[in-house]
Order: structure tokens, then C-alpha cells, then sequence
């Protein structure tokens, strides 16, 4: 019987970011990239005529908050980590950090999570990112709709399975 190898996704996990300073630069690249991708998707599929413009007006903007959406998903995993140890839920705890699927406590903690960031992404977006580059409001709401599905941190609760 084969045991099985787990690896686990390192873009986003904020423990690992912790844990290895160095993860910062691939992170904030990562990230960037990836907001800038959906962006100009996003553009390009509204048929607007100055991407790189808006592109210029709102990329940091989108990016910095994006990743303090994850910061604070992260940050409030660790929280729910660190009080399941406290309370002597071990198992929950540790399925957080290495199998959210493992444990049902787990599994809505990172659920949980991921949603506190993709609101927060919606909100800081809608209000902040794209209220200088869109004028209708329901081209802001729309955009930041978008990038809080897009963007959500989906790697909180993923694993890859090696056999």
C-alpha cells in the first residue's frame, strides 16, 4: 500500500510567506500578473477603448488591495488556527494548514476565510480601485464583482494529491 504524498499550493498560503521571507517577491509578482491578466480580459471583453489607460489608473490600486484582502483572509485563518488549538481542537487545527478537506471545522474556517477576502476584495475595488477610472457605477460594480470572484484566494483550501 502506497501512502499518499501531499504538496501543498505556495502562492498564497500566508504561513509559508511568514515562515520564508523570500516567497514575498514571487508572491507580489505572482499576484500582479495575474490582477493585470484579469484586467485586460475583463476590458477587452466590455469592448473598452482605452485599456491601457484605465490599465495605468487602477493596477496598483487593484494590486495592493488584492493583496490586502489576502493578508487579512490569511491572517484571520491563523487567528482560527491558533484559537481551535486553544480550545484543543488539533485535529481542525492542523487540517487548516494541511488539509482543509480533512475536517469539517476546517473546511468552513477556510471557507469562511475566503469569503472575508473576496468581499473585502469587492469592497476596496468598488469603492477605492475603479471609482477615478469608471464613471457608471455599475461598471465599478461590475469589475469589482469580477475580480472578487476571479481573484479570491482559491489556493486557502487547495492540495495537490501525488500517488
Amino acid at each position: 500500500m502506497k501512502k499518499d504524498v501531499r504538496l501543498y499550493n505556495m502562492i498564497m498560503p500566508l504561513w509559508l510567506v511568514l515562515a520564508f521571507p523570500v516567497m514575498w517577491l514571487p508572491t507580489l509578482a505572482g499576484n500582479f500578473i495575474i490582477d493585470s491578466i484579469v484586467l485586460l480580459i475583463l476590458l477587452k471583453i466590455k469592448k473598452n477603448e482605452n485599456k491601457k489607460d484605465i490599465w495605468k489608473g487602477c493596477i496598483l490600486k487593484v494590486w495592493a488591495f488584492g493583496m490586502l484582502a489576502d493578508i487579512i483572509g490569511g491572517a484571520a485563518l491563523v487567528a482560527i488556527s491558533i484559537f481551535l488549538e486553544k480550545i484543543r481542537r488539533y485535529e481542525a487545527s492542523n487540517a487548516i494548514i494541511f488539509n482543509p478537506w480533512a475536517n469539517p471545522l476546517s473546511a468552513v474556517s477556510v471557507l469562511f476565510c475566503m469569503a472575508l477576502s473576496s468581499v473585502l476584495i469587492y469592497l476596496f475595488d468598488k469603492k477605492i480601485s475603479f471609482k477615478k477610472v469608471f464613471d457608471d457605477e455599475s461598471d465599478r460594480r461590475c469589475f469589482a464583482l469580477a475580480f472578487a470572484v476571479i481573484t479570491t484566494p482559491w489556493l486557502f483550501a487547495s492540495s495537490i494529491v501525488i500517488q
